[in-house]
């Protein structure tokens, strides 16, 4: 049972008691994120999601840190293009204990200024990194280009915004975004709602600020090829194209075709570019969306020699699926899909996490029978009816390697 509740201050509190688990976790979502960092400091928002935790409310760094350890509290933050997250898993004894600490950090951080440069060199290693990573980077910059400004900011940071921002812009940013006003807390394992809800609002209740105003998602822009030369004995291919949006129509045919493509090693990518071809070391296909685009991305790792063919039969597989699914593979795909439902209906951390995102794109939680429901209603005819609408073309691709590739005229929208 799924209890929901907003309070005054306009923190939206969801809870599902799990009385078979004895453990408990939370998920505390905050509007904000990389998006909302200042022009000239991008990383900006990377520093105060890692200061919150240095040092809270009573306590010191150190003894924050204890505070969570001394209790088993796996507790963890994070910070995304559009969302400050915060996420633990306890004991459900200690979830009052834990509640109390993230008060403290969202409400009283210290955001000490001598830790900050210790901060910057961690996250400007980071970044350094990308040059031994080329299949990281190559995504990097691809979502540079495919995105518009400013939901194309690379989830590094940038170096130069980084090295700019100072305590004052950290203060700042804590200021303006850390409000209850459209924040969320997921709670999901062994409690009462009744009891959680007199916690969380003892705790938060009088938590003020003002409503955040994250950034428009706006167009896309252009597709296109892009190349990066690079010295190196590898080769980067990296695909994206528009697709179907978060809780649209069509939204788990689409899911359910690419998983056909590219989920796993029986889908058609691993099979004819590396198992029947040997033409890379590593290739797949995702499905990626929000309330506000749906992205298909696909990553393929091969040497320069064998590129071009690589990006040849990446690109056959891509726009032949339509019309050529059959009812085994659909139902394989089917059956995995599920099968992943299933295994995060029994952990408290995947169904916190699950709902807050549910209550974060479309303001209510979907109960698993509705998603079984939907995923079962998908056919081959309603993968072909996707396939129609978002047929993998215009499409952006991103080569990092030695030499650029030849890509098909009209591809791109290039002309």
């Amino acid at each position: 049972m799924i209890t929901t509740h907003q309070l005054a201050n306009g923190l939206s509190i969801l809870i599902e008691e799990m009385p078979h688990v004895e453990s408990v976790s939370y998920d505390l979502l905050i509007p904000g994120g990389l998006v909302c960092d200042p022009e000239g400091k991008v990383g900006a928002g990377l520093i105060l999601g890692d200061l919150i935790g240095r040092g809270a409310g009573p306590l010191s760094s150190r003894q924050l840190s204890e505070a969570f350890d001394d209790l088993g509290i796996r507790h963890g933050e994070g910070v995304g293009s559009d969302r400050y997250a915060m996420s633990g898993s306890l004991v459900s004894d200690s979830l009052t204990r834990a509640l109390e600490l993230v008060s403290y950090m969202v409400r009283e951080p210290h955001l000490a200024e001598e830790e900050i440069p210790n901060i910057q060199s961690v996250l400007l290693q980071d970044i350094d990194s990308l040059s031994d990573n080329p299949a990281r980077r190559s995504m990097v910059e691809l979502s540079k280009r495919y995105y518009p400004a400013p939901f194309n900011r690379p989830s590094l940071g940038d170096a130069d915004g980084i090295r700019a921002t100072d305590r004052a812009t950290v203060h700042g940013l804590w200021r303006k975004l850390f409000s209850p006003r459209q924040a969320i807390l997921s709670i999901a394992g062994k409690v009462k709602a009744s009891e959680v809800l007199k916690t969380v609002e003892s705790l938060f209740g009088d938590w003020s600020g003002d409503d955040v105003k994250v950034p428009q998602f706006g167009a896309m822009p252009r597709h296109e090829y892009f190349h990066i030369d690079s010295d190196s004995s590898q080769m980067q291919i990296v695909f994206a194209s528009p697709s179907v949006r978060f809780n649209q129509q069509g939204y788990y045919a689409g899911k359910l075709a690419v998983s056909v493509l590219g989920a796993s090693m029986f889908g058609r990518l691993f099979v004819e570019v590396r198992e029947k071809r040997g033409l890379c070391y590593s290739v797949y296909a995702r499905h990626g969306s929000t309330i506000d685009y749906g992205t298909v991305t696909a990553y393929v790792g091969t040497t320069p020699e064998r590129a071009q063919e690589s990006l040849d039969v990446l690109l056959k597989e891509l726009h032949g699926l339509q019309g050529t699914v059959s009812e085994d593979e659909l139902e394989r795909a089917r059956t995995n899909l599920k099968a992943s439902l299933i295994m995060g209906e029994e952990s408290p951390g995947a169904r916190a996490g699950s709902n807050a995102q549910d209550w974060w794109l479309i303001k209510r939680v979907r109960p698993l029978s509705e998603i079984n429901a939907e995923i079962d209603r998908v056919t081959v005819s309603s993968v072909d009816e996707f396939l129609a609408a978002y047929p993998f073309k215009p499409c952006s691709i991103l080569t990092l390697g030695k030499y650029a590739l030849s890509v098909p005229k009209g591809l791109t929208g290039e002309g």
